[in-house]
Parts: C-alpha cells; structure tokens; sequence
C-alpha cells in the first residue's frame, strides 16, 4: 500500500492516539493527512481540503461526539468514515450503522488491523462508486426489471409508465435510491422524511409496506430492529 493518493483525516481528541495512527498511515504509503480533534475542527478541515475517508473516534470530547459529526456532515458530504473505539459493544456500533460507516477499529489496534480496515475500506467505496455510477444516468436511477427513479422529480417508473405514490412514500424511496445497498435506518428515515418529527417505527413500517405493494419488483429489504436497505 504504497503512495495511495488519498486525503484522510483523523478525528481524535487525545494527542498520543492521534500521532499513533498519523504514524501508522504514513508507515503505509499516506501522504496527505489531516487532524482534527473536534467536530468543528474537522468539519473546518472539510470545507477547505477534499476528504477521502475519516478515521472517527467515537468518544470525542464536546457537546458533538464521533457518531452525531458523522451524521451531521453526511447531510453535506458523502465521506466514508472507519470509527476508533474503545467500545466493542453492540449498542455503540448499532448506533454508528446509520452513517457511512465504512470499518470499525477497537482499541489498542496495530498496523496490521489498520491495513486491513483501510483495504476493505477503499474496495467497499469502489464497489459503492461503480454502483453509483453505473446505476445513475441524467439523475435517473436505474432499478431493475424496467423500473427506474427520477430524482429531480422523485417519479419512480415501470416500462416508462408513472406510479402514482405518495409524498412520504417517494421521499422514503428516494433516501432508498440515494443509498443503494446501504442499510438505512429509522432515525435516518426519520430525519430525512419526517423532518425529525418524533414519530412511531410503526409508522415507518406501515408507509414502507404501502410503498412495497405499489413496487413488489424493488428490493426494498428489512434490517432487522434497524431499518431497511434496496438491493440491487
């Protein structure tokens, strides 16, 4: 992994921890580093640099911590993020999963461990970026099975005909569409459909299952006690 032509940055609020892996990445071929220790520095580091991929510790210091940064700059970035934790257990990582979480290291971890994240990491976001751009032609995305969804006027088709949805049941296929193959959950579809609203799952489940009658071809799969994910 020599002379990997990517912008990092490391989200890390104690000093040693951040050298350790500034060290480690320079030891694998990363040149071009960046460091921040805070939310707002990092997202100050983001609006001047071009980021690739965010090493985020989970348990920054500040009102802001690693899982809340990375869902407030997913509503402006698409940044892939591998999260440091100390914390292994399932309610920390469950809580990450809405974001782009792209890899998980715990702590203490070696080279070796970061090597092998960064690897899985960069093929995960070229699978994601082929995806992407193999599906999306003129804003359209290509869904399969003659069915398609016009995100500039957030119309889904089969064979070119219009089918007739809802507006909540176009703007959750439209989150859908936006993350194909990514596993969204129901704070995100909370967040982006309802405006934050405090509202039921049941009522997510209930405009997801009406949206599936109106589109039985479409992958639309439940994660379960997480939230959903269209295949493709």
């Amino acid at each position: 992994m020599k002379n990997l032509d990517l912008h990092i940055l490391i989200v890390e609020d104690e000093i040693i921890a951040s050298a350790y892996l500034y060290n480690i990445l320079e030891k694998l071929g990363i040149t071009c580093i960046y460091e921040a220790s805070s939310f707002y520095e990092a997202l100050d580091v983001i609006t001047q640099v071009h980021i690739d991929l965010i090493f985020m510790d989970i348990n920054i210091d500040g009102s802001i911590d690693g899982i809340n940064s990375a869902r407030i700059l997913n509503k402006e970035y698409f940044i892939p993020i591998i999260y440091t934790t100390a914390y292994a257990d399932s309610v920390t990582i469950q809580g990450a999963c809405d974001t782009n979480v792209f890899g998980y290291l715990i702590k203490p971890f070696e080279k070796s461990q970061v090597e092998s994240s960064l690897l899985v990491a960069l093929r995960s976001i070229n699978m994601h970026d082929n995806t992407q751009l193999h599906n999306t032609v003129n804003n359209v995305i290509e869904l399969g099975n003659y069915q398609k969804f016009n995100l500039d006027n957030s119309t889904f088709y089969i064979k070119n005909l219009v089918v007739p949805l809802t507006k909540k049941e176009s703007d959750i296929l439209s989150v859908l569409c936006k993350n194909l193959n990514k596993n969204i959950s129901y704070e995100s579809l909370s967040t982006y459909v309802w405006n934050d609203k405090e509202i039921a799952y049941s009522t997510i489940r209930d405009t997801i299952s009406r949206l599936k009658k109106k589109t039985p071809h479409l992958k639309i799969e439940t994660v379960i006690n997480f939230g959903y994910i269209l295949k493709v």
